[in-house]
């Protein structure tokens, strides 16, 4: 290993296994300088097509993010299954050996995991989705109720007015 401040070889000094990977502690052996090292295991990139075309990398950070946000203020579901959801995701894409996924059915495998865990955040992460993929209708305007439901029974089809 090269020095990052001269460029001179380094030795190992400390090796200690962390839950993030291997962290090394090393010294210079030109200017003497002491820094650590952190070595992680790189998983197979495993590509999410987008609905326009467009790739990217399965990131399992981004999806603990959207997890978080869907399940904010929710004591049953916090951060740690998010992370072990998020993990639980990236582990079968990489067991059934996918090189691509298409985002639909990445949504699609959160969502069957999610159900199970916290049916609100399942509720909020499915609403948010299909309004993004232009499942949902948008809102109709005031003067198309006709196809809405009334919230009460007996209550008229359109919602009926309060006099």
């Amino acid at each position: 290993m090269q020095c990052p401040y001269c460029g001179g070889d380094a030795a190992v000094l400390d090796s200690r296994t962390t839950s993030e990977g291997v962290r090394r502690r090393r010294n210079c052996s030109n200017c003497k300088r002491r820094f650590t090292t952190y070595e992680k295991v790189a998983a197979p990139a495993v590509k999410v097509v987008k609905r326009s075309g467009r790739s990217e990398t399965f990131s399992a950070e981004k999806l603990i993010k959207i997890l978080q946000r869907v399940s904010r203020d929710r004591q049953e579901f916090g951060e740690e299954e998010a992370t072990r959801l998020a993990r639980s995701v990236e582990a079968q894409l990489l067991d059934a050996g996918a090189k691509s996924v298409p985002s639909s059915k990445l949504a699609t495998m959160v969502l069957d995991l999610l159900r199970d865990m916290d049916r609100l955040s399942y509720d909020r992460l499915a609403a948010n989705y299909m309004n993004e993929a232009g499942i949902l209708r948008t809102t109709p305007s005031s003067s198309t109720t006709e196809g809405q439901l009334g919230l009460f029974v007996g209550e008229p089809k359109g919602g009926g007015k309060l006099k």
